[in-house]
């Protein structure tokens, strides 16, 4: 078996196919480097100005997300995420820009290790495989190499490693010069546990590759051609690359039935209408029939309306933020029919980033926020909900036109030496293998299904 693997790495990286590979991964994790390192710098700059004009505020806060040196691993739609956030009393948390809407694998894809993997190299992984079976049978050395005492067995395991180490010379020469521009941009992103991180998508590679190597032994066992075999294994590619991430995100929006930007802003309108105004417009009647005869009562019935109106907005604008991530969740899980997004959002967890690091963010935002409310109650002895919605109008109280408006948040003045600082918990390795587990058992469940599809087709092929 040794002979025939070392056989076929001599052959695969003679090739053109290999020479073509290299050269086109030497460029791909090329422009990784260079392009991440230069992204990291310019974040890391706006985090770093953004730390030091923070000042402790008990009306609102604006938090920013310390960014991550990781993303070069697998971005994850990350960079086109919110950066910071808007915080107010009584947990009320706020994108500073709209969520993205894609709710599957990144619309634009970013050129991190993940995408080279997933696309580039399976793609050479099909075009090294499709022809090893079918193509030695066309050309009458299959029956020639089966004569020899090899076993058949033998024979598709050296096959099936010979793929592997062809395609992973590419891809370690391409990985060392991305690490190594990094290395120069950014030293201080080269530790141990950046080590460690490397070690595990490439080896989340090598199961990912590997479903691709024994899906072209299988395809090629069957077909008797091998244009056909490349055909039928094209095909496959693209079902799995671009038709079942894309159709998932189409089946989400058809089933889980999520209102439009436009039309949750629309639905807002009449809740102020219901809940706001036809309490304050009952304000007048009462004060006329005398109900409410001084300014200081016509104000605290005014403020008690307006924050129940901000109780609503708030409850409403988080229901719809609920339904845009089950609907996400939806697609991501009908997504990993395909072993593309299986990798994807494998690779996502062990990096640290994607969906679950904004979540993880988005805790840590929930928990911050509490110790927010507690220090403001203690300061300030009372909290006042707030929107982004504000509201104000006038009534008549005795002849004298009275103003009254939304309860705002009130500026301590003396002292915050002791204003709770936010601290976002940094990605453990461990908590994305965790979160990563599924997905690689998927891709471990694709690996023996396939492997055994491809030896039980090629022990029955005739090789005639």
């Amino acid at each position: 078996m040794r002979t025939i693997i070392f056989r076929e790495i001599r052959e695969y990286i003679q090739s053109l196919q290999f020479v073509v590979l290299l050269l086109f991964s030497v460029v791909l994790f090329s422009a990784n480097g260079i392009v991440f390192a230069r992204k990291f710098q310019a974040e890391n700059a706006a985090y770093s100005a953004a730390a030091a004009q923070f000042a402790p505020n008990t009306q609102y806060l604006f938090l920013t997300r310390q960014p991550s040196p990781l993303l070069f691993l697998a971005e994850g739609g990350d960079l086109d995420r919110p950066a910071s956030y808007d915080m107010k009393a009584k947990g009320y948390i706020s994108a500073s820009a709209p969520r993205p809407r894609d709710y599957k694998l990144p619309d634009i894809p970013k050129l991190d290790w993940s995408f080279i993997v997933k696309t580039v190299f399976s793609l050479y992984v099909v075009l090294l495989g499709y022809a090893a079976v079918s193509g030695e049978r066309e050309q009458g050395t299959l029956r020639l190499v089966l004569s020899n005492p090899v076993g058949r067995v033998r024979f598709l395991i050296g096959k099936y490693l010979a793929i592997l180490a062809a395609a992973f010379i590419p891809l370690a020469v391409g990985c060392v010069i991305s690490l190594g521009i990094l290395g120069v941009s950014l030293p201080q992103i080269l530790t141990w546990g950046l080590a460690s991180r490397v070690l595990a998508l490439l080896a989340l590679s090598a199961a990912y590759l590997s479903l691709f190597a024994f899906l072209s032994l299988l395809v090629s066992s069957v077909m008797r051609r091998s244009s056909l075999a490349l055909l039928c294994l094209l095909t496959a590619w693209v079902l799995f690359a671009v038709l079942i991430p894309d159709t998932s995100g189409i089946l989400a929006e058809k089933f889980a039935k999520v209102q439009s930007d436009y039309d949750a802003a629309k639905s807002i309108g009449p809740m102020i209408e219901k809940e706001v105004w036809a309490k304050i417009g009952a304000l007048q009647g009462r004060i006329d029939k005398g109900e409410l005869k001084t300014e200081e009562a016509v104000k605290a019935e005014a403020d008690k309306a307006f924050e129940d109106g901000q109780e609503k907005v708030r409850f409403f604008e988080k229901g719809y933020e609920d339904a845009l991530a089950a609907r996400a969740s939806l697609a991501r899980s009908l997504a990993r029919v395909s072993p593309v997004a299986l990798f994807q959002y494998a690779a996502e967890d062990l990096a640290g980033s994607g969906v679950d690091r904004e979540e993880a963010f988005r805790e840590d935002l929930r928990a911050y926020s509490r110790e927010f409310d507690a220090y403001v109650l203690k300061k300030m002895g009372k909290l006042v909900g707030q929107s982004n919605w504000s509201f104000s109008t006038w009534v008549m109280l005795n002849g004298k036109e009275i103003e009254i408006r939304s309860p705002q948040a009130e500026a301590y003045r003396g002292g915050m030496s002791d204003f709770p600082r936010f601290v976002e918990r940094a990605p453990r390795l461990a908590d994305g293998v965790k979160g990563a587990a599924g997905d690689i058992a998927g891709l471990l469940l694709w690996n023996i299904v396939l492997a055994m599809l491809a030896f039980a087709a090629f022990l029955k092929a005739d090789v005639r």
